[in-house]
């Protein structure tokens, strides 16, 4: 079991990226939103403490797609692949 573990959901819909639900047990604790009823995709994108003396790491996991596969992909061309989710700057930083 980790020592801390955080979720923040991200919802790509017709309008773009929307921020979801965040389960976390650090900062915050819980926030729930309503998932977007026109949403085509939600990622899960995670900040992840194994113990007291390592380094987080950050990782997205899918949790929900569409059937329809070309209106994500257009989606994603329009409003970018991913959200804007301070992880994936961490991601890149650390190969």
């Amino acid at each position: 079991m980790a020592l801390s573990k955080e979720c923040q959901e991200y919802h790509l819909t017709p309008r773009g990226w929307i921020i979801g639900t965040f389960k976390g047990d650090a900062i915050g604790g819980f926030k729930e939103r309503t998932i977007p009823k026109d949403r085509v995709l939600t990622i899960g994108c995670y900040d992840e403490l194994p113990s007291a003396f390592s380094k987080s790491f950050f990782y997205e996991q899918i949790h929900w797609q569409s059937a329809d596969i070309e209106l994500i992909e257009r989606l994603k061309k329009k409003y970018g692949a991913r959200p804007d989710w301070f992880g994936y700057a961490v991601m890149e930083n650390n190969g």
